[in-house]
């Protein structure tokens, strides 16, 4: 009787051990995959931060890489350098390549390093592409709003023109925001010109 319920006891025992175990080892895999993820993300799209995949994979960066310090830190340079008020910062490059090595380490790429982070493939093609890409819906944006407020923007100065269609274009990103600009240029535009 005492040999039965001993190997009853351990059956239950080793069965609970090794789920448990199963279960950690599932958890911390998880985890892993989803700092490989963000970092063939942000490595996919070193040669553009601004992608709305690239800037997702950061803003997750504090929640997977929670544990790890040394990312994290390199993550608050980073976003510290990017919300100065400068137009172009030279340092912003450097702190999102060096949040990059950091992760590496954590992922234990022993073999990745700066130099090799900092070389990326960009062909002059798809700049191009990207480029005509952006004209295309900055030229659809200028008509969508001509016919929407019937203000031609030929009225307006060319550093006046390149603003609204940078602005447009931000805010195309967000069609509600798009909405509400159209809306609120409508309005003005009609007030202008009962003045």
């Amino acid at each position: 009787m005492d040999n039965t319920f001993l190997v009853i006891i351990t059956a239950l025992v080793s069965g609970l051990c090794a789920t448990l175990i199963t279960l950690v080892w599932q958890h911390r895999t998880r985890i892993y995959s989803n700092k490989i993820d963000i970092f063939r993300t942000l490595m996919s799209y070193r040669y553009m931060i601004s992608d709305e995949r690239c800037v997702a994979a950061l803003n997750s960066i504090d929640v997977v890489f929670y544990r790890n310090g040394n990312v994290r830190n390199a993550y608050k340079d980073f976003w510290n350098e990017i919300n100065k008020p400068t137009d172009l910062n030279p340092v912003i490059q450097d702190k999102f390549l060096r949040l990059l090595e950091e992760m590496a380490k954590v992922l234990r790429f022993k073999d990745i390093h700066w130099d090799d982070i900092k070389r990326f493939y960009y062909p002059v093609a798809l700049s191009e592409k990207l480029g005509g890409e952006r004209l295309l819906r900055q030229l659809q944006l200028k008509k969508a709003m001509e016919k929407n407020t019937g203000y031609n923007q030929q009225e307006m100065t060319p550093d006046v023109q390149i603003a609204v269609l940078n602005m447009i274009t931000e805010l195309s990103k967000n069609p509600e925001s798009l909405k509400a600009v159209l809306s609120f240029a409508e309005s003005y535009i009609s007030e202008t010109k009962k003045k």
